[in-house]
């Protein structure tokens, strides 16, 4: 009976309706396209695949694939603004601050203590 309640949960609404459009989309349009071919209107099959078959794709997508909010690694990372980094080096390696040090570019030579 566990496997029961386990398979039921998995089948949702959304995969229902996911598995439908799959299925009247791509199976749907190739077989009126094949008897369309057969009564020889062989040129409107091909529309009606590449119509069904595209509106599928579009409806894939609206449904289920473009509300996704897809992020990249943790948002904690500050990532530097292009161009500059962190240490404050440019290119060359060389230094911002005019005393030598290195470390954060913010701080002033006369922060630091003596």
């Amino acid at each position: 009976m566990g496997d029961d309640t386990r398979f039921r949960d998995r089948i949702t609404r959304d995969r229902l309706l996911l598995a439908a459009v799959l299925v009247v989309g791509i199976a749907g349009t190739g077989i009126v396209r094949r008897q369309l071919g057969l009564l020889g209107f062989n040129d409107l099959g091909r529309l009606v695949f590449i119509f069904g078959y595209g509106l599928t794709v579009f409806a894939v997508w609206y449904g289920w694939i473009r509300p996704l909010d897809i992020t990249g690694p943790g948002t904690e990372r500050e990532v530097p603004p292009s161009g500059s980094s962190i240490e404050g080096s440019d290119r060359n390696g060389s230094d911002d601050a005019t005393d030598g040090s290195r470390g954060d570019p913010t701080t002033q030579a006369n922060d630091r203590p003596n």
